[in-house]
């Protein structure tokens, strides 16, 4: 079984992704375009958005999704970045927001800062580890979409 982290916690996947077997007590992560077209079924609340999909399509429906899954398809794709940022800043997007893929634990931090709060990291990846990556920096000087990451900020000079 995959593990995660979730909210600073290591727990097992309880998503499933294209092309993989479907298991009791999972949710299916259905493509944007797909997601949008089975609203009338009234079928699903998990979405994997590419990184060529517009957020603004899923704006009118951000209050169905229990979990937005933001796909990193290689490195150094930072498309993601921006799409979480304007789920979390400009739609008010509140539910769970994953970052999936070609992600390594020296990202977490930054990705944390724009909103995710979990991470499904490259398979080589050591969890327990990537924990640590999350307090990589004490101080952050721009304005983020985070609540995992506290911040502290330095006392100016009086």
């Amino acid at each position: 079984m995959r593990r995660i982290i979730r909210r600073r916690e290591l727990v097992v996947d309880d998503v499933r992704y294209g092309g993989e077997p479907p298991a009791a007590g999972t949710r299916a992560a259905q493509p944007a375009g797909e997601f949008i077209a089975a609203l009338a079924a009234g079928a699903g609340n998990v979405v994997l958005l590419a990184p060529t999909d517009e957020v603004e399509t899923l704006a009118p429906h951000l209050h169905l999704l229990q979990l937005i899954v933001v796909d990193f398809p290689r490195i150094g794709e930072g498309r993601g970045f921006s799409q979480a940022r304007l789920l979390r800043q400009r739609y008010a997007y509140r539910g769970e927001l994953r970052a999936r893929g070609a992600l390594k634990r020296d990202q977490l931090f930054f990705l944390a800062r724009c909103g995710f709060d979990s991470f499904d990291l490259d398979a080589g990846e050591d969890l327990q580890a990537a924990l640590g990556a999350l307090d990589s920096f004490s101080v952050a000087y721009q304005d983020g979409s985070d609540e995992l990451v506290k911040l502290q900020r330095r006392a100016s000079p009086a």
